[in-house]
């Protein structure tokens, strides 16, 4: 019997740039909260360097935890009030679009499943090849529980009916958030 090698899981990577006023990312395996920091602290320095619009190529993702989509939300609202501009994902996989939907991301982002991608979108799709690695930092513990928090209200905000689905998540969040402020309050 002939041992076949199981298929190489994608390393999970982001790569940025911004290119005149469009941000691009792309994600590599999985979209979760190990790089949500980072990917938060990207769109809030690239809609301060005069973006408008962000494109995300989903194309190499496997999927994406909650915490991704909340940064997601949190980064289209911000680019909705600030520039009138947009976000918009590009090349999902049906499942990856199926997550979109159903927590209401796309209510607020454009979704583009693989094949959908309209002729505007073709020479910014191509910009996605000249990307840099976004290092997820090693940020406290207390970081990136405010990041997962924050990102878990944006999607109750966008979408209501998303609260009975993260209650307790945003309970848990928010009394380790409380834990920790009490822990360094201690120590000072």
């Amino acid at each position: 019997m002939m041992n076949v090698p199981e298929p190489q899981k994608p390393e999970d990577r982001v790569w940025v740039a911004v290119h005149q006023q469009w941000a691009l990312v792309r994600v590599d395996g999985r979209g979760s909260f190990k790089v949500s920091t980072s990917l938060k602290e990207f769109g809030l320095a690239a809609l301060q360097a005069g973006t408008t619009m962000a494109v995300l190529d989903m194309g190499n993702c496997v999927g994406m935890d909650s915490t991704f989509m909340g940064v997601l939300a949190g980064w289209a609202t911000r680019l909705r009030q600030q520039t009138a501009g947009q976000l918009v994902l590009i090349n999902l996989n049906s499942r990856t679009r199926g997550l979109v939907a159903t927590l209401g991301l796309d209510r607020i982002v454009k979704a583009y499943e693989v094949g959908e991608l309209p002729r505007e979108l073709w020479e910014v799709a191509a910009l996605s090849e000249g990307l840099s690695a976004l290092e997820p930092r090693k940020e406290s513990r207390a970081t990136t529980t405010e990041t997962m928090l924050e990102a878990h209200e944006n999607l109750v905000k966008l979408a209501p009916e998303n609260l009975p689905r993260f209650k307790d998540v945003l309970l848990y969040l928010r009394e380790d958030l409380h834990k920790k402020s009490g822990e360094s309050t201690e120590r000072s």
